[in-house]
């Protein structure tokens, strides 16, 4: 399997976002980057933060444009129906 290579601009717009965004919502931004579309739960369980931490930062990034509504699934960890959120444009 051929390796993806990322283009030296999109590594610097993804440090470009990272400045501009707080320590909590950079761990919730860099969770979603690695698990791709994920609910509050799985980012809450990637982190290590309650999903109390997690909830308030999906918005904030939400309102900023980074995170969007990606799709309702049933989450690994409860069995129920949620929201899935995943990054505006990937990197």
């Amino acid at each position: 399997m051929k390796k993806k290579r990322i283009k030296d601009t999109s590594i610097l717009a993804y440090y470009d976002i990272l400045k501009d965004i707080d320590g909590r919502q950079r761990d919730v931004y860099k969770a979603l980057r690695e698990l791709k579309s994920a609910n509050n739960t799985m980012i809450s369980e990637k982190v290590g933060l309650p999903i109390n931490s997690i909830t308030g930062r999906i918005y904030e990034l939400r309102k900023m444009g980074l995170v969007i509504f990606h799709k309702k699934d049933i989450c690994p960890f409860t069995n129920k129906k949620t929201m899935f959120f995943k990054l505006r444009r990937e990197l």
